[in-house]
């Protein structure tokens, strides 16, 4: 009786765990997707690339160039033609969004929606994963609540950007390779020499196969894959090594990372500039300037930073919360050293090195605004997370009253101080962050001139050319969404350095921001006339509407 009571009680146990785990994923769906279209308020020029490329794939299945089905995207000018550009982007998050847009119209909610699937997922992985680090389904669920509630998670997951992509693909590589570690043990050494043992069943070997896979394909997720997956890749190896697993592990690790690679290696190969163009695109620093680099490295494990102030741009940081809450200053120091000192092995030692890894491709290439770029230091977030979880391990194996105590108290802390950080997203940040999101408001011009087209035929457009690429692909997507992409053909740009006032037709309507110094210069009888300033939510004037007299 006692055997079947005990079976009784594990399978309730097991039930319980999958039911509040259950659980944790529809609050976390439901507060994730809350008011998706509202919240950032403007869609960022790099979301509306997003949309407008998935959208041209999922109308044509062309990118923006008119390339069928490319692996990379070239990212150019759409207003000018045969525009020469050394910008290229990963496809993962295009064709995502395309697949979206095939079953749901283009808007601000669901070309976010993608990223909040990966976020469910990455919720999901860090449960089996911490189960299986831990031996504990509840610690599974607790390192899934924590993910949830992470600001920097919850923050990025709102966003239309593939800085949000890796994630996924690494907590897959994980959750494969500590799955496989167990097993496929051919052989145990001793003091006395080495022994058969029974292997376990080849079906694993797919295991270590799909975690090499799983880094090959992440390369395709964002450019800073280049470097993370190759260092996951080796310290894969290097794990095997260690548990002395035996070589066909290490050949699966290479097959599946392989396999994923060679389309890479075909494209790359067909496409001889793209490296360079890459290279220069993102500005990587190739001189040595070590004490930079080591001084960018160490910044990101300020605590200013990971517990209170955040990323330093507000498009990617509210600077009221860190990168993760404040209960993590506690439990990220109790964790690494329960790791280290008292519950060490191979897999948990993988968690700090993983941590320690996150800001390192930043440091190595040194690209624009290196400093506490949060959107380029995601991959800390799950490692953050496991090293937490351990850190509550650590305090809940304490006897003392005092540590189960604290463990307690800090854990309460998490949600209260999460949704004071939700309280400040959703209102006063919204306002705050306003104008890196879109300093034009975009959609307000559109609007503007979708209402002045009404009332008689608008000639044309005019962006001024100081406004960029950006807002270009903005009012692109504005002009989708509000079913008027008529108005594209009729789009120019134009020049206040070369302002030719005969060679713009009369009634149309020219763009600017209100505080261009050189407004005034393209105002006068034979000119323009300002007819009408969009203002963004704040109330400030953010764009001037110039009507051609």
């Amino acid at each position: 009786m006692t055997g079947l009571q005990e079976g009784k009680s594990s399978t309730l146990s097991l039930r319980s765990t999958r039911t509040a785990m259950a659980g944790v994923l529809l609050l976390a769906t439901a507060l994730y997707s809350w008011r998706l279209g509202e919240a950032p308020v403007y869609l960022g020029w790099d979301e509306a690339r997003t949309a407008v490329q998935g959208y041209s794939l999922a109308t044509t299945g062309r990118d923006m160039t008119g390339a069928r089905l490319p692996l990379l995207f070239h990212i150019t000018d759409p207003l000018i033609p045969n525009h020469s550009s050394v910008t290229w982007w990963q496809p993962f998050l295009f064709y995502l969004t395309a697949a979206m847009l095939r079953v749901a119209p283009i808007a601000q909610w669901s070309v976010r929606l993608p990223n909040i699937g990966l976020a469910m997922v990455n919720i999901w992985l860090a449960y089996l994963i911490a189960k299986r680090l831990f031996g504990n389904p509840w610690y599974g669920v607790l390192a899934a609540g924590m993910l949830a509630l992470t600001p920097a998670h919850f923050f990025f997951a709102r966003l239309a950007q593939d800085y949000f992509c890796p994630l996924p693909f690494v907590l897959l590589w994980l959750w494969c390779l500590l799955r496989y570690l167990p097993t496929d043990k051919s052989t145990e050494h001793s003091a006395l020499g080495t022994r058969h043992l029974a292997l376990a069943p080849r079906a694993t070997i797919w295991l270590a196969a799909a975690a090499g896979f799983a880094l090959g394909a992440g390369l395709y997720t964002h450019i800073s894959s280049w470097i993370a997956m190759p260092f996951y890749f080796v310290a894969t190896h290097v794990v095997l090594r260690v548990s002395r697993k035996p070589l066909r592990a290490h050949a699966a690790v290479s097959i599946g990372f392989a396999v994923a690679l060679v389309p890479l290696i075909v494209w790359v190969s067909a496409h001889p500039t793209l490296l360079h163009d890459m290279f220069q695109n993102y500005g990587v620093a190739t001189s040595s300037r070590v004490g930079e680099r080591v001084t960018l490295y160490w910044d990101y494990f300020n605590p200013s930073y990971l517990f209170f102030a955040g990323g330093a741009d507000p498009m990617w940081s509210t600077r009221r919360v860190g990168v993760f809450v404040l209960a993590f200053a506690v439990l990220l120091p109790c964790g690494t050293w329960h790791i280290v000192r008292r519950g060490f092995s191979i897999p948990r030692a993988l968690l700090v090195a993983g941590f320690l890894f996150a800001p390192l491709p930043i440091a190595l290439t040194l690209p624009e605004a290196p400093r506490y770029a949060t959107a380029r230091d995601l991959l800390v977030l799950p490692f953050g997370v496991f090293i937490a979880v351990a850190g509550v391990e650590f305090l809940l194996a304490n006897r003392r009253l005092i540590a189960r105590t604290i463990a307690a108290l800090l854990l309460a802390s998490i949600p209260i101080q999460f949704l004071v950080f939700a309280g400040d997203y959703f209102t006063d940040y919204q306002l705050r962050s306003a104008f890196r999101h879109d300093f034009l408001n975009v959609r307000g011009v559109v609007e503007y001139a979708i209402a002045s087209d009404a009332g008689a035929s608008l000639p044309a457009v005019y962006l001024s050319d100081d406004l960029s690429a950006g807002k270009v692909v903005q009012w692109k997507f504005h002009l989708i969404t509000h079913g008027r992409e008529d108005l594209w053909p009729r789009t120019r740009y134009f020049s206040i350095d070369a302002f030719q006032p005969d060679r713009i037709p009369a009634g149309s309507l020219l763009i600017v921001t209100t505080n261009n110094p050189r407004l005034n210069e393209l105002i006068g009888p034979n000119r323009c006339t300002i007819i009408h300033s969009v203002k963004d939510v704040t109330g400030t004037d953010a764009a001037a509407i110039l009507l051609k007299n």
